[in-house]
């Protein structure tokens, strides 16, 4: 019977932790105790954060009509970004959905702070499920992109992250979509998506010497995705894994150091952008690994030491013997 009990919890850890969605790299393991507060914005610097750890937001899951043609959605600003606003236009295609936004006013990203280097445009599920659908480079006042989901239901939204290949929302929500009278069409999910996103971290106190103070753009001196590979190392040697994951992440030190190599030779910028855009796949690749890597060794661990509180001593279970023969 003990044995199946063990047995129980184990399979019911290891589930646990495969269903468990991935951290964003700015996360911290810190969770409230009540999830279900508002957010409230402070102002660092005349630019507003969000102090608490989770932030569960409701955004409009539109169901958009299959091959209907395309449709119109609206994009608009946060409190942390009032000023943004944009729009999507929605086509379902054969086995994908093509989207085609447009946005303007988007200052730098890391006006919001120093390891936020860029914005990415997610597509959310009725369940909360993220998906990447790509980076966003503010040029000048306007800004555009043109990407495909395999999704049929879903909400939209923007946020500003260290790098662009993360694998989860950041809690700096800077846009989400709306609904436009008379000119979106499809169902609207009586449900909203759902979505908690994770807090923001203490990068910031590690982002160590190169990464920059100043505002900065994509037409600086040294491209933005050179800082954005830097970005991911540190991120990712600050996750641990020098230890986990230590051949990914020294791969993708190799193409971060194959990257600054060639920042000083203006013919070879294609070439920088594409080595320091390989750094950062890689260094999330390492992250993500040392994230399971952990978790995994978290679960022996408490699987290990369950074992160890539910194993009686065999003495202390076997009956008393019997009084010796009195001689």
């Amino acid at each position: 019977m003990r044995r199946n009990q063990l047995l129980v919890v184990l399979v019911s850890a290891i589930c646990s932790v495969a269903a468990a969605q991935e951290m964003n790299p700015t996360a911290t393991d810190k969770w409230p105790q009540n999830q279900q507060q508002q957010p409230q914005p402070e102002m660092r610097d005349g630019v507003p954060v969000y102090k608490i750890q989770v932030v569960g937001r409701d955004i409009s899951a539109i169901n958009y009509l299959h091959r209907g043609g395309p449709t119109k959605v609206g994009l608009q600003g946060t409190s942390l970004l009032p000023n943004a606003s944009g729009s999507a236009t929605v086509e379902s295609r054969r086995g994908r959905m093509v989207i085609d936004a447009k946005f303007k006013g988007l200052p730098p990203a890391n006006s919001f702070g120093v390891e936020y280097l860029t914005y990415v445009l997610w597509a959310i599920t009725p369940e909360g499920r993220p998906i990447n659908l790509g980076e966003i480079l503010p040029d000048g006042t306007k800004s555009a992109i043109t990407v495909t989901a395999d999704l049929q239901s879903f909400g939209l939204i923007m946020t500003a992250e260290p790098y662009y290949a993360v694998t989860m929302p950041s809690d700096l929500v800077v846009l989400q979509n709306f609904v436009l009278q008379d000119k979106t069409q499809g169902s609207i999910e009586q449900i909203n998506a759902h979505y908690s996103l994770l807090p923001r971290g203490a990068y910031g106190t590690t982002s160590g010497e190169h990464t920059t103070r100043e505002v900065i753009t994509r037409n600086d001196a040294s491209p933005l995705e050179l800082y954005e590979a830097i970005n991911a190392v540190q991120i990712a040697e600050a996750e641990g894994a020098g230890k986990y994951a230590n051949d990914t992440l020294a791969t993708a030190k190799l193409q971060l150091h194959d990257a600054q190599n060639l920042d000083s030779h203006e013919s070879q910028r294609k070439q920088e952008i594409s080595n320091a855009r390989a750094a950062v796949q890689t260094a999330e690749d390492a992250r993500l690994m040392t994230v399971r890597k952990k978790k995994m060794q978290d679960v022996a661990a408490r699987s290990s030491a369950m074992t160890n509180q539910n194993t009686v001593p065999a003495a202390a279970n076997s009956p008393a013997s019997p009084n010796p023969p009195q001689q």
